[in-house]
């Protein structure tokens, strides 16, 4: 007798929260890039942006679109295991994000740092943080997910 069963069918709705987290990852990416741009600098060295901006960000888009692209396809139900480590993984991100930028905003509205560049820079990392906790423990799971 055989074991094999065919594959769960596609779920084309499965996953979007999954891909708006993806988009706000890849938008906490441009301010660094955007902001000089528009005429909203900050005196940061470019390392710094990179730290600060493109490895979470990167971080948070691939951790996302992994979680999505595993709902869209059945493999994984939006509240397993791998998928909550996954959003976990990008609120890690965005806490990363938020918690380089509150030494920006304390010092918000001196010269070297204008509130509209302040704004710019430190409001991505608190939204996503937000959202993927919120993704991460939303309700619906049931405890036979984690068994």
């Amino acid at each position: 007798m055989s074991s094999w069963s065919p594959a769960p069918p596609p779920r084309p709705h499965a996953g979007r929260a999954q891909l708006v987290l993806a988009l706000l990852g890849a938008l906490s990416i441009v301010p660094p890039y955007l902001g000089p741009a528009i005429g909203l600098e900050l005196a940061v060295p470019a390392d710094v942006e990179v730290v600060d901006h493109v490895v979470p960000g990167v971080a948070i888009v691939l951790g996302a679109v992994a979680a999505a692209l595993l709902a869209r396809r059945g493999e994984e139900d939006e509240h397993s295991l791998l998928s909550q480590a996954l959003t976990g993984w990008c609120f890690l991100g965005g806490l990363w994000q938020a918690a380089t930028h509150f030494p920006l905003v304390l010092e918000g509205g001196e010269a070297q740092a204008p509130w509209a560049a302040v704004a710019l820079h430190s409001t991505a990392g608190p939204l996503i943080a937000a959202f993927a906790l919120w993704l991460t423990f939303r309700p619906g799971a049931r405890a036979a997910d984690y068994a």
